[in-house]
């Protein structure tokens, strides 16, 4: 079987997806070197891992039977017009969930436990025993998308002594954490601490942080977005910084990537801006994951995770 690798570190994904499963015949391609594609090898492609796709390359592939994502995000792919509506995808979070929780939890401990003006003052010669710590203990931490990634951070939020409600498509018993469904988050914002996005892009969470629901927040709430950049409208996240009804946003993920240099995130006080690195994709983080999916392709058999294309993950 042959697996088409189509990646800006191409080399390195096809020497660890060759180690991972030894049967597949890979060749791989930089996005921005399509001109150098074997056009003859890739027609006669079954597979292709891949983030983004190039306009044109899905008609070269007329085999093409699968594609692995190399992220955890599929929405750019199932709403890719030149792929066929019944193509099974894979997707992979991999270890990422390990990644965005220390992510979560760097940035809010950095501002809990005042490392700013600890610093401040350690650069001016002052000892100043008033900058205390914030005592996280039984606030209450909101995590939006609770699959493998979400619950994650919600371990890790739970350590640090916050309360954590994950909030789910649709609410189900667990023996972890307390779940309740999207109609929920607005009545429980205006005494959350923290709000945090890990959810996937589909049509009910496009958009799903706008005014109405920032509308409800506090001046003492942190809203993460780790999931993906079109779950917040910017304009709305903007004005509830101005008017008080959210105190912080960290934010690794954009509609937009890279961020133009004109946005006002970039300059807002109450703004982290980071360059989309909560979770990273390597080949030791993401071929455990999708090693079962690499097998059945080799055998011939069907692939064991696909993406529900209604629910879109």
């Amino acid at each position: 079987m042959r697996l088409a690798v189509l990646h800006h570190r191409p080399q390195e994904w096809a020497s660890a997806l060759q180690d991972a499963e030894p049967r597949l015949e890979i060749q791989s391609w930089h996005p921005r070197e399509l001109e150098t594609l074997d056009h003859g090898w890739l027609a006669r492609a079954e597979g292709l891992f891949c983030w983004r796709l190039p306009a044109g390359l899905v008609a070269r592939l007329p085999n093409l039977r699968w594609i692995q994502n190399s992220g955890a995000g599929v929405d750019h792919l199932l709403s890719d017009p030149e792929l066929p509506p019944d193509l099974p995808i894979s997707r992979a979070d991999g270890a990422f969930g390990f990644w965005m929780a220390r992510y979560v939890a760097g940035h809010l401990l950095a501002g809990a436990q005042r490392l700013q003006p600890c610093a401040e003052a350690q650069g001016a010669g002052r000892w100043e025993p008033s900058i205390l710590p914030e005592d996280l203990t039984g606030e209450p931490a909101l995590v939006v998308g609770f699959g493998r990634i979400g619950r994650q951070i919600g371990r890790a939020l739970q350590a640090l002594g916050l309360a954590v409600t994950g909030v789910v498509r649709t609410p189900r018993p667990d023996p972890e954490f307390p779940l309740v469904g999207l109609p929920d988050l607005r009545s429980r914002l205006g005494a959350a601490r923290v709000l945090v996005l890990a959810a996937p892009l589909t049509p009910a969470t496009r958009g799903l942080v706008d005014a109405p629901l920032l509308g409800h927040g506090n001046g003492q709430l942190t809203l993460f977005n780790v999931g993906r950049g079109e779950l917040v409208d910017t304009d709305a996240l903007l004005a509830a910084l101005a008017q008080g009804t959210l105190g912080r946003a960290v934010l690794d993920v954009f509609p937009e990537e890279p961020l133009p240099a004109e946005s006002p995130l970039w300059r807002h006080p109450g703004v982290t801006v980071t360059p989309h690195h909560s979770g990273p994709s390597t080949p030791r983080q993401l071929i455990p994951d999708i090693l079962p999916n690499l097998r059945a392709f080799a055998e011939g058999r069907p692939i064991p995770s696909v993406v529900d294309r209604a629910r879109g993950y």
